[in-house]
């Protein structure tokens, strides 16, 4: 007997059951009644996935097509279409390059704490259920969620992916201070995003990227004498462009926070620039549609779009240190801001110094190494002569006196240094090769870690691998042949706090505000920028 139903999905591919109804009446040109009973009473041919659609709809398939390119194309076009809690998925994923930390996924894609809203667990697992959406550990940024892609491989991804982070994270600590000298959050009480999970910034049923408690007379309400503190609310998203589509999250977010009673906010998005629908529709909904440039000034915007290309040119290729080193003069005047940059220009010159010193060498820098494709460790540099040797190096830039934690140490020693070389050795090609691990410092060890590394070392047979350690003095042996590097060095790295400027000897976070009214032209000449703190900001 002809299965009409199945014949046309055959033909035409999955779809939602309303386009279904819609192209049976005009293929057998039939009532809606007849096509809504044909799909009602439709054979065990026909698939129906396990996924919440608007309005009841079913995503339907013949069981021939599931995972062919059409199915998951037709599914992502449904999931987009249905304006929800995925579709705000898709499009947070697709506007920062397909993958994100899952600790941000909330917060990029508007999933609301709300009564009577999909859970944020049920969303990222309904959609990895899917087989079009992948959750993965990769070092240095947790767990993460990412589109399953088979034509890009994940080491492909990440340095965009990093490069954008870490300036986006510059960028937060910039805007804090930048808030916080205009009185817009109250002192000592920002909270910033960071990769770890259930720490997100937080102000009623959404997460932000940046929330403060605010005293601002329009926002403040006040109850028995008392003042009760509206919210500055903020995200960010540095790419070349934003587009409407990468907004509309964030719209959302605004939207049914102000029908949230007693929840007054101050809303902001930060990106270097948008499109003129993006810009038209984020304006019309009240919101502050703030870029780089308006906020610290033409300098500093291009000095954060320049830090995204250099960081990821810098993970495959040398570039001039004198450029890095002009853009932490730039972005790296705050303490919050200097840290975060303080340790992605550290691999920098690392890597640069292998390339300088090492011949025939094939150097990259943030190297994943997975296991049952999970990623289970990240190495800094990875230094690779055919042949002769692999050096696997794993770099510390901190200020001269920083003590590194202990527990850096025991980490590297007893779970990094083992599964890199495990998963060294599972290639035939590395095996009978020379293996060294190395630390490079420019802080200070504890005496129990400079023991357990001693400890280590000698326990070591020599022929299978060593490890090493670079303190200061050694660092800048190996870079004084090598000007441009050594003034790098002894400038961010080396140089005693006290010889640093007073922006960083007395930082933002250790001062008052100024009660001193600033000339225009002088906000108009600094970069801004500070640390975040750890204040709870989700109303009562």
């Amino acid at each position: 007997m002809r299965d009409d139903l199945l014949d046309f999905l055959l033909s035409e591919g999955p779809q939602l059951s309303g386009q279904l109804a819609v192209g049976l009446e005009k293929w057998l040109g039939i009532t809606p009644a007849a096509a809504r009973k044909k799909i009602e009473r439709r054979s065990k041919s026909v698939r129906e996935l396990k996924l919440p659609f608007a309005r009841r709809a079913k995503f339907l398939y013949a069981a021939t097509q599931y995972g062919s390119d059409k199915f998951w194309a037709r599914l992502a076009e449904a999931l987009e279409e249905g304006n929800g809690a995925y579709a705000r998925v898709i499009r947070a994923l697709r506007a920062r390059g397909g993958l994100l930390p899952l600790a941000h996924l909330a917060s990029a894609a508007g999933i609301s704490s709300g009564a009577r809203q999909i859970s944020f667990e049920r969303v990222w697992q309904d959609l990895v259920d899917t087989g079009l959406f992948q959750t993965i550990e990769v070092p240095g940024l947790g767990e993460c969620f990412a589109f399953a892609r088979k034509d890009a491989s994940l080491d492909e991804l990440l340095p965009d992916i990093r490069a954008r982070l870490i300036a986006e994270t510059v960028l937060l600590q910039s805007v804090h201070e930048w808030a916080a000298k205009l009185g817009l959050g109250s002192f000592g009480s920002f909270k910033l995003r960071i990769c770890q999970q259930g720490t997100a910034p937080t102000v009623s049923v959404f997460q932000w990227d940046l929330t403060a408690p605010s005293y601002v007379s329009a926002l403040a309400t006040w109850n028995s004498g008392r003042p009760n503190p509206g919210f500055m609310v903020l995200d960010v998203l540095l790419k070349e462009q934003v587009e409407l589509n990468d907004l509309l999250p964030f719209i959302y977010k605004c939207k049914t926070l102000r029908q949230v009673r007693n929840v007054r906010t101050l809303q902001f998005f930060v990106a270097h620039r948008y499109t003129p629908k993006a810009l038209d529709a984020i304006r019309r909904e009240g919101i502050v549609p703030a870029t780089t440039e308006s906020l610290f000034g033409t300098d500093v915007a291009r000095a954060l779009m320049e830090l995204s290309g250099t960081l990821t040119q810098a993970a495959t290729q040398a570039i001039d240190p004198e450029k890095f080193s002009h853009l932490f003069d730039k972005l790296g005047k705050v303490e919050g801001a200097a840290g975060t940059l303080r340790g992605a220009l550290f691999e920098f010159v690392v890597a640069d110094v292998m390339r300088r010193t090492v011949g025939g060498a094939n150097v990259n820098m943030n190297k994943i190494y997975r296991k049952d494709g999970k990623d289970v460790a990240e190495v800094d540099v990875r230094v690779h002569v055919p042949d002769q040797e692999i050096r696997f190096i794993e770099c510390k830039g901190l200020l001269p006196g920083r003590l590194l934690p202990d527990s850096e140490i025991e980490a590297w020693l007893t779970k990094r240094i083992p599964s890199v070389r495990s998963q060294t050795l599972e290639n035939s090609e590395f095996k009978n090769i020379k293996l060294t691990f190395e630390l490079w410092l420019t802080g200070e060890l504890s005496p129990e870690a400079q023991r357990r590394i001693s400890t280590a070392q000698a326990a070591v047979d020599p022929e299978r691998y060593t490890i090493k350690v670079l303190l200061a003095r050694d660092i800048e042996e190996s870079v004084k042949r090598f000007p441009d590097l050594r003034k790098v060095v002894k400038q961010h790295f080396l140089e005693h706090p006290m010889a640093a400027p007073i922006d960083v000897i007395n930082p933002f976070s250790k001062r008052q505000i100024s009660q001193v009214e600033a000339a225009f032209s002088d906000l108009a000449r600094r970069d801004f920028g500070s640390t975040p703190t750890e204040a709870d900001q989700s109303p009562a």
